[in-house]
């Protein structure tokens, strides 16, 4: 007998929708079918979308900043993205210059990420190591991480990895089955830019790290990429003037592009006061409505691989304390509750993008890009990581209707319809009917080498 049957739903697995049931035995799929089989539990999905549960690819749960720590720590953050469809994320290591750092890193972001009620991974991030990228990738893949976090920018906290490092590592991802990913930025544009004012404000965050910046950096690593044939991954793109010189210059195909909920809804106007700057303070900084406008207009050409949310939110107080000091001011925004919805509301509402091209590249698309190769599907013998979708419930955003510990959201007042309503990870609900269970506990995703089927 199946432990759950999920019956009644439309199934949207990123390809196809259909009506069919779902059940479960033992964590894993074991049938999709039209009859009706026998299970301890049935749960009825009438009206709703079943999906293959969302896997986001960059949070940042208990982020320490030093004076600050971001909002939610693993309990809380994983608690959001539960609510919000996500079964799986992917948070990163704290970054590394020396071998011997990394075991450490992964020790205490392990143990900080116990209290998590879904499933979760890491990347490992490093600042100019001193070692070798062959060392790296194979460290990295013992702690079953297959991917690696480097920065082109923040030279001044010592973050910054040359290209001459990320060439090497490039050439190795290919043979280790590692991938690169990067906060792709010119160091050098930035800090022209800040270096004509003495005094920093987060008002004029989009002249600091202006589309320039990310311009030309992207398209060095795209440059980097081809030379290489390594397998390379940009992420939070936010510029659509940026990816439209990158469409020109031809996107190779061992380069996967993320972007985030927040440059599609939020324009650069939220920088013309001090106080709306503050809170919507973030790297890379919001951008024009032009790049907006090109920014869905690339998505509906489905240039963007994956979606991920950069969730890292902070309290108003935090936000505001240095509001005349952006060097002294924490960088982030929540999202991953609302992720999926609000692009729902955006896209697939209008009829804009197909609901299994959203499905798709929130789920199968991230899974394949990662190496979780249970995870992304609703077919037998996958792991039964799924979100239930209802299509109908319209709400408003406020902090009474999120799970964040922050105390404020950027998205409030955002009138959506549709919202997840149970959300089930290795077969157990997580999230049931919109109530949590409290007992659910995530393990860690361990991924293996991924090699990208390029052409």
């Amino acid at each position: 007998m199946n432990d759950l049957g999920i019956v009644g739903g439309t199934i949207c697995d990123g390809f196809n929708s259909y009506e069919a049931n779902v059940y479960i035995k033992n964590g894993k799929i074991s049938a999709v079918s039209s009859e009706k089989l026998d299970a301890a539990e049935i749960y009825n999905a009438d009206g709703m979308y079943v999906i293959p549960g969302l896997i986001d690819p960059h949070v940042h749960f208990a982020l320490n900043l030093g004076k600050y720590t971001s909002s939610d720590d693993f309990e809380s953050g994983s608690i959001g993205a539960a609510f919000g469809g996500v079964t799986t994320y992917i948070d990163f290591l704290d970054p590394i210059t020396d071998y011997d750092e990394l075991e450490e890193a992964f020790k205490k972001r392990m143990y900080l990420a116990s209290s998590s009620h879904v499933n979760y991974s890491f990347h490992t991030t490093i600042a100019h190591p001193t070692f070798s990228p062959e060392r790296l990738c194979q460290k990295s893949l013992e702690f079953g991480i297959n991917s690696v976090k480097n920065f082109t920018t923040y030279s001044t906290s010592n973050r910054m990895t040359k290209d001459g490092y990320i060439f090497e590592l490039l050439k190795e991802t290919s043979r280790y089955g590692i991938v690169a990913t990067f906060h792709a930025e010119n160091d050098d544009l930035i800090l022209k830019a800040m270096k004509k004012e003495k005094t920093h404000k987060a008002n004029n965050l989009p002249k600091y790290h202006s589309f320039e910046a990310e311009a030309e950096a992207v398209s060095r690593i795209a440059t980097l990429a081809r030379l290489t044939n390594g397998q390379a991954y940009v992420v939070h793109n936010s510029s659509g003037r940026s990816v439209e010189l990158l469409r020109k210059c031809g996107i190779p195909q061992n380069l996967r592009l993320e972007t985030c909920p927040q440059y599609f809804v939020f324009d650069d106007s939220k920088y013309e006061n001090d106080e709306s700057a503050a809170l919507h303070a973030l790297v890379p900084p919001l951008r024009s409505r032009l790049d907006v406008e090109l920014m869905k207009e690339h998505f509906k050409d489905g240039v963007f691989y994956t979606i991920g949310t950069d969730h890292c939110p902070f309290k108003r107080k935090e936000k505001l304390e240095n509001v005349g000091d952006y060097d002294s001011m924490p960088n982030g925004i929540g999202g991953v509750e609302l992720s999926f919805t609000v692009f729902y509301n955006l896209f697939v509402k209008n009829n804009l993008v197909r609901l299994e091209d959203l499905v798709r590249t929130q789920s199968y698309n991230v899974a394949t890009t990662f190496g979780m190769k249970e995870k992304g599907r609703i077919a037998p013998g996958y792991d039964a990581d799924i979100a239930i979708f209802d299509p109908s419930k319209e709400w408003t955003v406020n902090m009474n209707s999120l799970h964040t510990k922050s105390d404020y959201t950027p998205y409030e007042g955002m009138n959506l319809k549709g919202k997840f309503t149970s959300t089930i990870v290795g077969g157990e609900f997580v999230v049931k009917d919109g109530i949590l269970n409290e007992n659910s506990k995530g393990t860690f995703v361990r991924r293996g080498p991924v090699f990208w089927r390029t052409r």
